[in-house]
């Protein structure tokens, strides 16, 4: 079939940008454009050193080999500038930075003629050889600069590799009078770039062939031309950002290791970066274990020695990082691989009969000894070149299975007492299409401009260099390096091929100082908790220098050093939690740039100390009437009056000599460290008075660890994330022994307050820790602080929980590159699983956090659980709801997409939240055969019916309140089988014709410890003084809140309300013969509310097309910082509502004085009379509430 000679219609324009991203988009690329390349540069030829295999390669290459290398010189280059016309193509994975490069070819271009046109081939290089292509106008270009992803034109893995090809591609050279070609890849693709440049050549086309290094595996790199391959800065960064949190999560609860696998396929440059930026405790180096012909035992051995240490030292907690080639490198498995990759590599489906019969029996005695779970992914679909597809290994988990094994000999032989529980975590795809660094998309619009000026100067078969990049971006070199030169000969699909030599890791020699840097710390990481948080990527490059940082690695190959480790201060036992203070200096660059920020508060607290605000009592608070008798059991005062801050011009006496303790008993959250700044810069001002924590949360309250929170200690964590200071462990004061606990605590540390930081069940403890301290004439006022990053902490008085603005900033930015990742690659459906409610609040799933994370990002469908209990759908009727999607989607020729599901989703489906309720009443552990024997038949139906790794984590350890623990539950995985299958139904029903290529993935731990917003940061440190003023004072029984926050801070409203104002009661269900313990109640997602409407009225043009916008990172300057989540800034304020009223009546009693109207008087008396009767009706008897009224259907008992 001939292939296409005419441009088709552009349709991939995007159709939404974030805020970020406009912001991005008008940032002029040529501020960063090197001087060389002002105007049309002058080319320099010289001479090319050739490589090892320099004379195969000539017989290869005959009409380009001896190709010379070109440097550009200031200048105009020679002869007459006509208009060029040259193509693109984008070839292989994803990387930040590639529209720029684009950008630069299409500025080059224009520059050297204003008339010059760009083409751009579509979806890789097969767009070449059929003929897919568009014209590339302003407009388009300038709807993508400094954009991440590849969406622009898309890619493809396809290379040209037949005559056939090879001559259809020239006949549309040709047919479109191309002048060059810019191919933009990695290896494989410049050296396919390469053999067409020959080819074209040497049949007499006109067509010129350059290539851009791209590639975020860093493993193009060819010192001196090519110092470094475009998007890997972006990707190491994005990737270093979240390991920073998991190591912040890491200290803060003290209990499980992190098992970091990175993207990087074949070589370990992405995970020796990150290690470098973020100092895990281990960092496994790929070239090293080869080099060393380390056996998986020697792995583990060596990883056990470090762990069983680290327990010594009472450190049952660490991180470590591997890259996802790991298992190449091992030699045993590097064998099986090879051969693998060799005896298959032309076989669509194998068995594992099948491999053993091919394999020598050497790596056949390999395979079998491997677990089930590895042998099944080693014969997973391999990739275009026939490989094994090394990504979905889970090298991860085999190292975490032999490593539990050998802890647990070394436990039986008494030499191990500690624990080990893994937390696994795979970051890849969340890494190729990010907005690009500074660093990223000045060097991509330098290449481009580069490629440019190497086809308007004739040129082919090079691959534009751009070098000195220590140096200020103006005075970078830029040039091209013959791709012949780099080329090497390795055996490809059983054949010698071309390729670039990949760069790996070096461990000696000109290169070989990244390694010798890790090498010289290594040893101190294994014991330290060195951990570096380099937070969010910044583009504020004004304000923020380290916005503007190149990559560790190249800063150490270009020959400049870093810092040896800081001594930190000594690590001190208090009960079972350690105490790991971290000083200022140990800080990373944006951290400590962080703490210079003055925090923002409301006008009220301008003047931030004790006698400069006053606080005032306003109207008493009640309680719903048909809730009262039940509550007045529990409490002893339902009418606390609200208390409100106000400034105070008196500037009356200071309190003196309170001592304030406060406990971080929720989980991490962004924030928390500034509620603590709040406190700790608010106490300052009482004379003798001070600020007591407890290390280890409820734990070390019981047990009396505290310390006294200094200001000079505070500062060092001001604007971090975590809880990494005081730590937490579990959340729960709750029985007699540990209120009597909390009580001795008090009592022996003189405390006048004590502040408890956490969500609806921290608070709901607060409440009544409130009141055994009232009926026991304790003088410890309990101060409750709203906080987790699920965001169900709030009601009518509380507007935003501490620490969900930046988590649902931080999990939109990976669901924003995810989904524009997959709308580059168009074949994977993304199913991401976002933590929630379900893990943070309870036995109550809420689903804010999935909603804010939708409404930021645009996905293609949300499954929220709120609208899956309300409509009481089946799993079959969700599943068959997204199959629709899908399939409505691939008739539209889109095989792809992304698809947010909320962590407590399971529980929202009516039949599996009746199995869960029956498996939350069996003990645990507890057999699958007894399991079975106690559920009712239609739960065990359901059971027996689900795959088998679902079986088994329903199975798995309860959360501290014996509820099951939905985080555990992979419920992306299984939604995407039970997809994948009923698509599979209707393609045997030819109703589907569609491709469907699941990836899941579960966004949690990399985003809960994320540096705070600005706005999470002032509103926690004003939290943190309104809770000092509250506990001073000793309003017992009572939450900071601020309300109004929908307005500039300084118009925020600062106070108090009593905990009984905000409890409800469950109604009851039918065998119940008592009311439950009032509580304050997780809030659900308001399916009436402004947020969900906001989804709903666009969440059918999601489905359909591709309405992605990426937030992008995190901003803490710039105008992107000031934006506040949705979820936040559309709840309604109540306590402004209750001011509007009691301003209505106030004027209707000023109208209605002794002396008006008496028509005024019946009008005004008849209406009030009217609207108390409609009141009355409101509130009836506990047994007739509404179901939707503040309770939702997951909060009544079934």
């Amino acid at each position: 079939m001939a292939p296409c000679t005419t441009p088709q219609p552009y349709n991939r324009a995007r159709k939404a940008y974030s805020p970020l991203q406009r912001q991005r988009l008008a940032a002029n690329c040529k501020d960063f454009l090197p001087s060389v390349l002002d105007g049309c540069p002058t080319a320099v030829k010289k001479e090319a050193v050739s490589g090892q295999d320099a004379e195969v390669i000539k017989g290869l290459f005959p009409s380009t080999h001896d190709t010379p290398l070109i440097e550009f010189v200031a200048g105009v280059a020679s002869g007459p500038h006509e208009p060029v016309k040259v193509g693109v193509v984008l070839s292989g994975g994803q990387a930040p930075g590639g529209h720029n490069v684009i950008a630069g070819i299409f500025d080059g271009i224009k520059q050297f003629h204003p008339n010059s046109t760009m083409i751009g081939f579509l979806d890789g290089p097969h767009g070449i050889f059929t003929g897919n292509f568009v014209e590339i106008t302003d407009e388009i270009m300038d709807g993508f600069r400094n954009t991440g992803g590849f969406d622009m034109l898309g890619s493809g893995r396809h290379k040209i590799e037949s005559e056939e090809q090879f001559k259809d591609s020239m006949v549309v050279c040709n047919a479109i009078g191309l002048d060059g070609l810019v191919v933009i890849g990695g290896d494989d693709s410049n050296t396919n770039g390469a053999v067409l440049a020959e080819y074209f050549k040497a049949n007499g086309c006109k067509t010129k062939v350059v290539g851009a290094p791209k590639t975020i595996d860093g493993d193009l790199k060819c010192p001196p031309h090519i110092p470094v391959s475009f998007g890997f800065d972006t990707a190491c960064k994005t990737y270093a950002t979240l390991v920073g949190n998991v190591a912040v999560d890491a200290l803060s609860a003290q209990k499980y290791y992190h098992l970091v696998r990175l993207m990087g396929r074949s070589a370990t440059n992405i995970a020796l970066e990150v290690a470098l930026i973020t100092r895990p405790n281990a960092c496994l180096i790929g070239e090293e274990v080869s080099r060393d012909k380390q056996s998986l035992k020697d792995i583990t051995m060596d990883l056990v020695d470090m762990i069983e240490q680290r327990s010594k030292d009472g450190k049952d907690y660490g991180v470590i990082v591997l890259p996802e080639g790991l298992i190449e490198f091992i030699p045993e498995f590097n064998a099986l691989i090879s051969e693998l990759n060799d005896k298959l590599a032309t076989d669509a489906k194998v068995t594992e009969e099948a491999v053993l019969a091919v394999l020598s029996p050497e790596n056949a005695a390999c395979f079998k000894y491997l677990p089930d779970f590895i042998r099944a992914q080693l014969l997973l679909d391999r990739d275009p070149h026939g490989n094994v597809q090394v990504a979905k290994i889970e090298t991860e988990k085999l190292l975490a299975a032999t490593i539990s094994a050998e802890l647990k000999a070394r436990k039986e032989r008494g030499t191990y007492t500690g624990t080990f529980a893994p937390q696994f975590h795979a970051f890849g795809y969340e890494g190729r299409a990010g907005l690009p660094t500074i660093f990223d998309a000045s060097y991509c619009y330098a290449l481009g401009c580069t490629a440019a000026a190497l086809l308007c100067n004739g040129c082919t078969g090079l691959i534009a260099s751009v070098k000195n990049l220590l140096a200020p971006a103006k005075e970078w070199q830029c040039g091209g390096v013959p791709v012949t030169s780099l080329c090497v000969i390795e055996r490809r699909k059983g054949k010698d091929k071309p390729v670039i030599r990949k760069a790996l890791v070096e461990m000696d020699g000109p290169m070989s100082q990244p390694f010798a840097y890790f090498s010289k710390i290594r040893k101190q990481l294994r014991s330290m908790d060195a951990y570096q948080v380099p937070g969010p990527t910044q583009f504020d490059a004004v304000n923020c220098d380290a916005s503007k940082d190149i990559p560790l690695t190249l800063q150490l190959e270009l020959g400049k050093t870093l810092p040896d480790l800081q001594e930190l201060p000594a690590v001190k036992q208090m009960a079972n939690f350690l105490y790991v203070p971290q000083p200022r200096e140990s800080r990373s660059a944006l951290q400590q740039w962080r703490m210079q920020r003055k925090p923002q508060v409301p006008k009220v607290m301008s003047e931030f100390k004790v006698g400069a605000i006053q606080i005032v009592r306003g109207s008493k608070t009640m309680v719903p009437e048909h809730m009262e008798q039940v509550i007045e059991k529990h409490f002893s005062s339902i009418q606390a009056p609200l208390l409100a801050l106000e400034g105070s011009d008196s500037k009356g006496h200071a309190l003196e000599n309170k001592n304030i303790g406060v406990v971080f008993c929720g989980r991490q959250a962004p924030g928390c460290h500034d509620i603590l700044c709040g406190l700790v810069d608010m106490i300052k001002s009482s004379p003798g008075s001070k600020i007591v924590g407890f290390v280890g949360g409820t734990k070390g309250l019981f047990a009396k660890q505290a310390l006294t929170l200094t200001p000079e200690l505070v500062e060092a964590y001001r604007g971090t994330g975590g809880l990494e200071l005081l730590g937490r462990t579990v959340d729960r004061i709750k029985s007699s022994e540990e209120l009597a606990l909390v009580e001795a605590a008090c009592k022996e540390l003189n405390l006048a307050g004590l502040v408890l930081v956490g969500g609806a069940r921290t608070n709901t403890d607060a409440a009544y820790l409130a009141e055994h301290m009232k009926s026991n004439n304790v003088n410890t006022a309990v101060i409750g602080i709203p906080c987790g990053i699920e965001g169900s902490m709030v009601n009518e008085f509380v507007e935003a929980s501490v620490g969900f603005d930046s988590c649902a900033k931080a999990t939109a930015q990976l669901v924003g590159n995810t989904a524009i990742d997959g709308s580059s690659a168009r074949k994977y459906y993304y199913f991401l699983r976002v933590m929630d409610g379900s893990t943070t609040g309870g036995k109550s799933p809420t689903s804010h956090l999935a909603l804010e994370v939708a409404l930021s990002t645009k996905p293609n469908v949300l499954l929220l659980s709120e609208e899956v209990d309300d409509k009481r759908l089946s799993l079959q009727e969700l599943v068959k709801q997204i199959a629709d999607i899908v399939a409505q989607r691939a008739a539209s020729g889109k095989n792809f997409g992304t698809i947010l599901v909320a962590e407590g989703l399971l529980a929202a489906i009516p039949e599996f939240r009746t199995l869960i309720t029956e498996l939350e009443a069996i003990q645990m552990p507890c057999t699958m055969d007894k399991v079975l024997s106690q559920l009712t038949k239609w739960s065990k139906a359901l059971y027996e019916s689900l795959p088998d790794f679902i079986q088994e984590q329903l199975l798995l350890e309860r959360q501290s309140n014996a509820a099951l623990q939905l985080s555990q539950l992979e419920t992306e995985r299984l939604m995407a089988a039970l997809v994948e299958d009923e698509l599979q139904h209707r393609k045997k029903k030819s109703t589907y014709k569609g491709s469907f290529s699941p990836v899941c993935q579960f966004l949690g731990y990399q985003a809960r410890c994320s540096m705070p917003s600005d706005f999470d940061s002032d509103y926690a440190y004003t939290l943190g003084g309104a809770a000092a003023l509250l506990a001073l004072n000793g309003h017992n029984g009572y939450m900071a809140v601020v309300s109004d926050l929908s307005q500039p801070c300084e118009n925020w409203r600062v106070g108090g309300v009593p905990f009984t104002a905000m409890l409800s009661v469950p109604p009851l269900s039918p065998h119940e013969t008592f009311f439950p313990r009032p509580a304050i109640l997780p809030n659900v997602v308001d399916l009436e509310g402004e947020a969900f409407k906001s989804w709903s009225d666009v969440r059918s043009a999601c489905a359909r097309d591709e309405l992605y916008e990426n937030p992008g990172p995190i901003q803490l300057s710039g105008p992107s910082a000031s934006r506040v989540s949705m979820s936040i800034t559309s709840r309604h304020s109540y306590l402004n509502e209750l001011s509007k009223l009691q301003g209505f009546l106030s004027h209707v009693t000023e109208r209605c004085r002794p002396g008006c109207d008496p028509k005024q008087v019946r009008i005004a008396t008849r209406s009030l009379a009217t609207l108390n009767d409609i009141l009355d009706e409101l509130s009836g008897p506990l047994a007739a509430t509404p179901s939707g009224e503040r309770l939702s259907k997951y909060q009544r008992r079934e």
